[in-house]
């Protein structure tokens, strides 16, 4: 099977050239195209070629280098050759609904470009977009008027997939293109988007050709997969980066305000630079650095901007126009700028702390020199050295070989029943017939005949057994199965889709503030959380697209705002944290143990050789490095490859451990819950535990009953480890949440019910209510064994189940401190989530001593 895999997946070999490229497109096509550009890029290179020859190919190339049309103008080419208005066929499907703009206004003028103003009578492919954004007219005269080239999202394909007169739209599409895989391929999108693409084949009269794009993929050949399928062949184009890379670290000093050092620091960036693009972790962020460089650089107020998800779409393409076109200096983004969204020219980025990633670091900087051989400069600012530890292996990892791997998802059973309702739609379909378009989609490559009826059982409102337990969606009717009723197709419409958030709260900025208040115009700025907006007085003032807002009436569904000058409170939104991932961590812990080899042979002088030429760093990094290093090694020690530290300080409540692994947050989630579940078991101990990349702390008002290196050898401890992280996740919050998205998407619960918004019992129903029901009446329900085997992921079982296993070749070594160590401080700034990422490292463990002993830390 693997050695058949290998077959269909290949890599193309030597570049044919730019002439053999050239030569594959039309006449007339490359004609325009040698007037108008200079030579084509590597990516076109191998990509016209393929696309011509009519393979499915997955052009991996770096931001900036002519992929768009790699991807196009072949297609556009056979378009004009053979004429065929009236009849959709290419579809493009992108992550973002700026991109899909971004690709409609580039493919616009192109287009537009190449037909010339002698040739207006003349056939030009028409180019339409279907998102969320899209106005009910517009989505109907698509259906009737159907365009040469649609634009969309993966939950808009989704949707359409749902409409019976879809089938006429999709059955003449030729062509799929599929942007920025990589941003698709780990998640519940992608594998909601391979479905929609199989369901998209069984549609179509052809066999449909498949073009992926993407700027940083690893492994290519699995992103390769994901976008053909589990049975169709895949040419990989992959071109190097011929770019030149300027990165430099700059760690803040924590003895003053890390915001205002910010805003000092970005000053000279900001006169440096025509163009900055500036990227935080967290939204909340990048409303205060947007507000405060605003308020510090008063001559250049107009010219500073904020972008994030929370900012009105409106307000987002306005942002880009004028980037775009040189009329901003700066724009301060959270992560909604990271992908290939054309802003125009930038001359250099900064991250506010290191990304989490080293893909999302490559994707941040690729902004910057947007063209072929151009340098992209980036510049990354720590605070505290934890941070910049992190930073400093982050950057030296940015060779395709150290990429974070792309993991596809085995299957989601919650996506697949919204699949299954969505092929019931246009038509009764046979189970032989459903469950072969849905194993040719990659995810469910392995997905087993018992969960796919499984999943069907749920739908018809019964248990496994077959006996009836809920309100049926879908009908059977011999082998065949088709939607009960138009209710259950109003619900599917309703909730399509992966994406689970709160339901946002709509912020409306007064623009006309007369006497007459009925007279009032309003405008959408954006929007909040309901967690945030339902605290809202009037008279309370936030700060939203860079603008201090006061609340005049916080509504159910909107909150009405004027904008006023003053000091306003800055919004959080929740959101996932950008924590490492076990490969990164892994090498974050291998440079410590160079650390202490080096201070070990050679002392300060052989470890600062270590970072100035393995991590290309600079003496102020350098320097707070080796003071990391050496102030660790002195209060306690810096553990080596074979050696777990356990670290205990006493405090006047109880005692702090602190366990030093070289894990990443999610695999020491697991090691965490285990421990403090034995010890409650096992022992009757209470206590609480404090995770992060690369440890965890456990809390206790009293000292351990053992020794704590047998304790802790008791505490993690290989025997009935998979049966205690179960018995740990049973009860907890972790699960509970983690089943309420399943059954979201899984449409057993709305986010959107007909007739109104959800209500029933207040906003944590599902956590209070229907998981206890379900676990007692059906334990081994479906979408309960989907929740249960994402929170084992979401902890990483796996690896932590793999650590403990080496756990007894590996020595314990115990240290009694007086205080917090330098290693287990600079966690701090990862155990409290993305909106302490504003705060250095002292100032996070004075809140987190604060809030679990009521006291400052020692």
């Amino acid at each position: 099977m693997a050695e058949e895999a290998r077959q269909l997946i290949q890599h193309l070999g030597r570049s044919p050239g730019p002439e053999v490229a050239l030569n594959s497109l039309p006449f007339n096509i490359r004609t325009w195209f040698t007037h108008r550009f200079d030579a084509p890029t590597p990516a076109q290179w191998h990509g016209w070629p393929a696309i011509a020859h009519g393979d499915n190919v997955l052009i991996c190339a770096p931001t900036g280098t002519g992929k768009t049309l790699a991807a196009f103008l072949p297609i556009v080419g056979a378009m004009l050759q053979e004429p065929s208005p009236g009849r959709l066929r290419c579809l493009y499907v992108a992550p973002l609904k700026a991109l899909v703009n971004d690709v409609r206004r580039t493919l616009r003028r192109h287009v537009r470009d190449l037909r010339g103003p002698a040739d207006s009578n003349a056939y030009s492919p028409r180019i339409a977009i279907r998102t969320g954004d899209t106005s009910t007219r517009l989505r109907r005269r698509l259906l009737l008027e159907p365009p040469d080239i649609l634009l969309t999202t993966p939950e808009s394909l989704a949707l359409l997939l749902t409409v019976p007169r879809a089938c006429h739209l999709f059955a003449d599409v030729r062509w799929v293109i599929v942007d920025e895989v990589h941003s698709l391929t780990s998640m519940k999108r992608g594998a909601d988007l391979s479905l929609s693409l199989e369901r998209l084949q069984d549609t179509s009269q052809g066999e449909i050709q498949r073009i992926g794009l993407s700027a940083t993929c690893a492994p290519a050949e699995e992103a390769a997969r994901f976008l053909v399928g589990s049975d169709r062949r895949c040419q990989i184009a992959q071109t190097a980066d011929d770019g030149r890379l300027e990165l430099v670290i700059e760690p803040l000093r924590e003895d003053t305000g890390f915001l205002g050092q910010l805003v000092e620091r970005m000053g000279a960036e900001l006169e440096r630079n025509r163009s900055t693009l500036i990227f935080t972790n967290t939204r909340s962020l990048a409303e205060r650095l947007g507000w405060a460089l605003r308020r510090r650089f008063t001559e250049w107020d107009r010219e500073i901007a904020v972008h994030h998800s929370s900012i009105a779409a409106a307000g987002r393409r306005s942002v880009e126009r004028r980037f775009k076109h040189g009329r901003l200096r700066a724009i301060v983004s959270s992560t909604s700028l990271e992908l290939g969204i054309d802003v125009g020219a930038v001359d250099g980025v900064v991250l506010i702390h290191p990304p989490g990633e080293v893909v999302r670091l490559l994707q941040r900087v690729g902004r910057s020199g947007h063209e072929p051989g151009r340098l992209r400069r980036g510049v990354v600012l720590t605070a505290g050295a934890g941070e910049l530890l992190e930073a400093a292996v982050t950057c030296a990892s940015l060779s395709p070989a150290q990429l974070e791997s792309l993991r596809v998802p085995d299957a989601p059973l919650d996506v697949l029943c919204q699949h299954l309702l969505g092929m019931a739609t246009v038509g009764a379909k046979t189970v032989d017939d459903m469950f072969a378009i849905v194993r040719r989609a990659y995810p469910y490559r392995g997905l087993t005949r018992q969960d796919f009826e499984n999943c069907l059982s749920y739908l018809c409102g019964q248990r496994a057994d077959g006996t009836e337990w809920i309100p049926p969606r879908l009908l059977k009717t011999n082998d065949s199965f088709s939607l009960i009723d138009q209710r259950t197709l109003r619900i599917l419409r309703q909730n399509v889709g992966t994406i689970i958030e709160d339901e946002p709260r709509r912020v409306m900025l007064r623009l006309c503030q007369g006497a007459d208040e009925e007279l009032d115009s309003e405008r959408e700025v954006g929007s909040l959380d309901e967690a945030f907006a339902d605290r809202l007085q009037p008279g309370d003032r936030f700060l939203l697209d860079g603008r201090c807002l006061e609340c005049r009436d916080a509504g159910p569904a909107e909150v009405l705002v004027d904008e006023v000058v003053g000091r306003p409170a800055v919004p959080r939104w929740r959101s996932e944290p950008s924590l490492l991932g076990p490969e990164l961590a892994q090498r974050i812990f291998l440079l410590r143990v160079q650390a202490a080899d080096a201070l070990r042979e050679g002392g300060t002088a052989a470890l600062r050789k270590l970072l100035r030429q393995d991590y290309s760093l600079q003496t102020t990094a350098v320097e707070e490095l080796v003071a990391l290093f050496e102030c660790q090694d002195y209060v306690s020690e810096i553990p080596g490859a074979r050696v777990l530290l356990l670290e205990s300080v006493h405090n006047g409540g109880g005692w702090e451990y602190y366990v030093h692994t070289p894990l990443a947050h999610a695999a020491n989630d697991a090691l965490a819950r285990v421990a403090v579940f034995r010890l409650a078991r096992d022992f009757g101990a209470s206590a609480t535990s404090v995770v992060a990349d690369l440890g965890f702390a456990i809390l206790m008002r009293r000292s351990l009953p053992l020794a704590p290196d047998v304790m802790l050898r008791r505490l993690l401890a290989r025997e009935n480890f998979d049966e205690d992280i179960d018995r740990s996740l049973s009860d907890s919050i972790t699960l509970r949440e983690r089943f309420r998205k399943v059954a979201t998407i899984g449409l057993m619960l709305l986010r959107q019910p007909l007739g109104g918004r959800r209500r029933v019992g207040g906003q944590n129903w599902a956590d209070r209510r229907l998981f206890d029901r379900v676990r007692t009446i059906e334990p081994a329900f479906v979408l309960m064994r989907q929740a249960w085997c994402e929170t084992r992921n979401a902890i990483d079982a796996a690896g932590a189940k793999s650590y403990v296993k080496r756990l007894s070749q590996f020595e314990v070594r115990c240290r009694k401190l007086e205080s917090v160590s330098p290693f287990a401080t600079s966690w701090t700034q990862q155990v409290a989530g993305p909106v302490a990422r504003s705060e250095s490292p002292t100032e996070a463990m004075e809140r987190l001593h604060q809030s679990l002993f009521g006291r400052a830390a020692v």
